[in-house]
């Protein structure tokens, strides 16, 4: 939280709303999973083979969207005092969403038929403008603004633009090629798409979720918005160089992530003060995905920063594990494991709290998976790592397993949460 800023319980959703979405992006995962175990090391022959790219948004759209839309919906509201209007269209955000993901892969991936293409254009330009709209209406009126709504904000303009990017880039596979370097929009599209919409959603939110769940100091305010400018500045200037030269000389790729660098700088030395200083000291597991994330995240920064030296397709492929799996996967996975037990308990527990046999929130967390989730990420984070740069197949389809395992672990932990009834 930030000073002046309280949370506005009285504005959340329906526990349907986010759940929805919850339960539905462990099912992406677990495909994803599966398909590493059938492809192996097919997958990681050129980034623009079309299993790879379905892959790709596979992680990207059905995993990680997913998870952020059904956060988004609950937390806009709590976080900024006023409800996302027309509320029951996220039904039709959550089917087109799924329908838009797999009609995608499917023609992608297998190649069923080029129609399905034009289901997935409609799918997924619905699914993101339902969304968006009144998402983006609700963070303008919000009368509550601190750091947090502002990384939202962001992340929704980088959204838009990632989506007006996809539409074109499918009506090109399916028509043909429009007279433009494809290269440098796929490069835009990435950074708009992983660092803009991904990335700044990710730190806006631990503005605020790390100091509330973990007994932190506040994030000082200040701080924070400086972190978000250092951002906004390189995700224009990235693209724009992108853009103007083919390829960017190398230093004007460390002139333009040179705020973002220092901003991420900032960030970490800010959040390891708040770790030392916050009331509970115990490590859970929670916080042990936390720190997974934030190594394969540094990790991902340091691989990005050496492409034009490396100029090697394997440490692209690094790149997109360490940050799509190691980075944001591991901290969504911790956050779930958090966010699920908290709204269930508060949604059904809350009124009755403090009377014989109302469980804790602690006691809707499944201990022993939670401790597996955490060994199962570390070492996907790992083998997956080694797969890319070994080129070794068993390697790949050992990380396919921890995906699924991942997946099904984050299943038990929505029907461990969710069985819990009032007493007698």
């Amino acid at each position: 939280m930030f000073p002046g800023g309280g949370l506005h319980i009285d504005q959340a959703p329906p526990l349907s709303i986010p759940f929805r979405f919850f339960a539905t992006a462990p099912f992406f995962l677990i495909v994803c999973g599966l398909v590493l175990i059938k492809e192996g090391n097919g997958l990681f022959l050129t980034p623009l083979l079309p299993e790879t790219v379905a892959m790709v948004h596979l992680l990207t759209l059905g995993w990680i969207a997913t998870v952020m839309f059904g956060a988004m919906y609950q937390m806009i509201p709590v976080l900024g005092g006023g409800p996302v209007p027309w509320l029951q269209g996220c039904r039709w955000v959550h089917l087109l969403l799924i329908v838009g993901v797999l009609t995608l892969v499917l023609e992608l991936g297998v190649g069923l038929h080029r129609w399905l293409l034009l289901v997935a254009s409609f799918s997924l330009g619905g699914a993101l403008t339902l969304f968006i709209v009144p998402v983006g209406i609700a963070l303008v009126r919000a009368p509550v603004v601190h750091p947090t709504l502002w990384a939202m904000r962001i992340a929704i303009v980088s959204l838009i633009a990632v989506l007006t990017m996809g539409l074109i880039f499918l009506g090109e596979y399916a028509h043909g090629f429009l007279p433009m370097d494809r290269y440098a929009m796929v490069g835009v599209h990435l950074v708009w798409g992983l660092f803009g919409w991904i990335g700044t959603l990710m730190l806006g939110v631990s503005f605020h979720v790390l100091p509330m769940f973990y007994m932190m100091p506040l994030f000082p305010r200040p701080q924070a918005n400086k972190i978000l400018l250092g951002l906004v500045i390189s995700w224009i200037l990235l693209p724009a160089f992108i853009l103007l030269w083919n390829p960017v000389p190398y230093g004007l790729v460390w002139l333009a992530a040179l705020p973002a660098l220092a901003a991420l700088g900032l960030y970490g030395k800010i959040m390891v003060t708040l770790f030392r200083n916050r009331k509970r000291k115990k490590w859970d597991v929670t916080l042990r995905l936390w720190q997974v994330g934030y190594l394969s995240g540094a990790l991902a920064v340091g691989v990005m920063l050496a492409w034009p030296v490396l100029e090697a397709d394997r440490w692209r492929y690094l790149f997109a594990v360490l940050f799509l799996f190691g980075f944001v996967s591991s901290i969504m996975t911790g956050m779930l494991y958090r966010i699920i037990p908290f709204l269930t308990w508060f949604h059904r527990y809350s009124q009755q709290a403090g009377r014989p046999g109302i469980p804790m929130m602690e006691d809707l967390t499944p201990k022993k998976s939670a401790q597996w989730q955490w060994w199962n990420q570390g070492l996907g984070v790992v083998v997956l790592g080694g797969a890319v740069l070994t080129g070794w197949d068993p390697l790949v389809r050992l990380g396919g397993g921890t995906l699924v395992m991942a997946g099904l672990m984050l299943w038990y932990l929505l029907y461990f949460a969710l069985r819990s009834r009032l007493p007698e």
